[in-house]
């Protein structure tokens, strides 16, 4: 089914052959496929502890960073079947090559580290300063997951449209 994915491919095979030969942009991608998570609930945290919002946004944050977290799970808990179903390879297991991050083999589709960042990232959207912030770290891990060889463009795509759409609408009902 997948044999059809050329631009997967290609990136993959592009990333492979950058790595070792920029160390600082290979230790940026296993530094934000690992941590982003942990540096995203961090932010969310300073959010709902009211740092650096003014008025009526630490409530509000404190709403939208519980939302978020929920969104987060229903969207792990909605991806576990879809992963089960396509079984999708994994980029470096295709390449056979070992990935800059350490990871088990299969389950490459969809991405649940892009679903779980953008759940997280959209629903504190509208959080002032933090919203983009989470936004902008839900992107570079994405990228890292792809550069490090862990997923393909279209897993990261399909998490991230995913997480999205769960975030969104967890985001919403903060209104």
């Amino acid at each position: 089914m997948w044999e059809g994915f050329v631009l997967d491919r290609r990136v993959s095979r592009w990333c492979v052959r950058q790595w070792h030969r920029h160390p600082m942009v290979d230790a940026a991608a296993v530094v934000f496929a690992t941590w982003t998570p942990v540096w995203m609930l961090g932010f969310m945290a300073m959010a709902a502890a009211g740092i650096g919002l003014s008025g009526t946004w630490h409530v509000q944050a404190v709403r939208h960073a519980i939302a978020a977290v929920l969104a987060a799970i229903a969207v792990r808990m909605v991806n576990e079947p879809v992963t089960r179903r396509f079984a999708r390879p994994r980029p470096f297991e295709e390449l056979a090559v070992l990935p800059l991050v350490g990871h088990g083999r299969g389950g490459s589709f969809p991405s649940n580290h892009a679903s779980g960042a953008f759940a997280l990232a959209m629903a504190m959207a509208a959080v002032p300063v933090y919203g983009p912030i989470l936004c902008l770290l839900a992107v570079l891990v994405s990228m890292a997951r792809i550069y490090g060889g862990l997923h393909h463009v279209t897993d990261v795509v399909a998490g991230a449209l995913h997480g999205a759409l769960f975030g969104s609408v967890a985001g919403l009902c903060c209104m």
